[in-house]
């Protein structure tokens, strides 16, 4: 497999409960019985005894959505949880809080980095990719053919460049000639001028085909990185593809709930291909805020890939969310 590299000319983020120490205070005083304090008021509250408040952390607006976008889709991400379909009962687990809030809230943040640039540059390629064999298999005929064509024009680039880059040592050398003579006559002169003003028209192409290049090159760092993706997706046993940045890893987390076990309590949001996407996203990541783990039915929310196109919770779904929050 060829390495694809991007053609470049020089011309270039138990702490323990504290007790409160009053006074001590005599009951008879107070006109009250002694009561010995209960184990369980010592314990934290219960899960889901309160609702999980909320807000917008970073939002970047290279995503080109709004904010109340962004936060419909959350009310649509709460909602699954909250009132799960076909089921007779809800609960409050959500509630947006504001940014001003004292409360120690969950912060839910929309950062663009490479994963969301690799889901437009597709998006503008007429691309649609799903989770199975078929898209990979379609993926993978566009990328052999995009590199044949990618080689093509870069053997040809790499022959023009070395032509030129000959060509204006020659006429470098043939200036400094007469000019060490005092000057040309005025027939080299003109040849010489002519000669220029074909290497600047020469240089202007080759700028022009850099770029176009470049393009292809992206685009076939585009087509590696998903299909690298899908390969690891689908357990599939085929050489990994090349592209032209370390930087790109080999997972596309759409989204990552973090806490430090405390006070820090992040989602992180990166990927999104539509509005059905993002709100699963979301939802997945709401149901690790509330402390449920992945489970193995593929078409579930908390399964560890967002790979279904359901955003209805499934009976694996449902049966950690009982367990966790005692939803009957």
């Amino acid at each position: 497999m060829n390495r694809i590299l991007k053609i470049i000319i020089p011309f270039a983020i138990l702490g323990a409960v504290g007790y409160q120490f009053w006074p001590e205070i005599s009951p008879s005083l107070l006109h009250l019985p002694l009561v010995e304090p209960s184990f369980s008021d010592f314990l934290p509250p219960a899960p889901c005894t309160h609702p999980i408040p909320y807000t917008l952390g970073t939002f970047d607006t290279k995503f080109n959505i709004s904010q109340k976008y962004f936060l419909s889709a959350l009310l649509d991400a709460e909602a699954i949880w909250e009132k799960p379909k076909g089921e007779s009962v809800s609960k409050n687990l959500f509630q947006y809080a504001p940014a001003d809030s004292s409360e120690r809230v969950l912060k839910i943040n929309l950062i663009y980095d490479y994963r969301q640039e690799t889901t437009n540059k597709l998006a503008s390629l007429g691309i649609v990719v799903e989770n199975n064999q078929a898209s990979y298999d379609s993926l993978k005929v566009k990328f052999t053919a995009l590199q044949k064509t990618y080689d093509q024009e870069k053997s040809d680039f790499d022959v023009r460049v070395s032509a030129f880059n000959q060509e204006n040592k020659d006429y470098e050398a043939e200036v400094q000639l007469w000019n060490g003579q005092g000057g040309a006559p005025q027939v080299e002169y003109n040849k010489l001028n002519q000669e220029r003003l074909a290497l600047n028209a020469e240089s202007t192409e080759l700028q022009t085909a850099q770029t176009n290049i470049n393009n292809l090159a992206d685009e076939i760092n585009t087509l590696a990185s998903t299909l690298n993706h899908l390969a690891d997706s689908l357990n599939l046993s085929v050489e990994k593809y090349n592209t032209t940045s370390s930087s790109r890893g080999k997972s596309f987390d759409e989204g990552v709930y973090s806490t430090d076990g405390a006070d820090v309590k992040e989602i992180d949001i990166y990927e999104f291909s539509s509005r059905a996407k993002l709100v699963r996203v979301l939802a997945h990541e709401l149901g690790h805020a509330l402390g449920l783990g992945h489970v193995e039915d593929p078409k579930s929310i908390m399964y560890a890939e967002n790979d279904s196109g359901s955003n209805v919770l499934s009976a694996d779904d449902l049966a950690a969310l009982k367990a966790r929050c005692g939803v009957k």
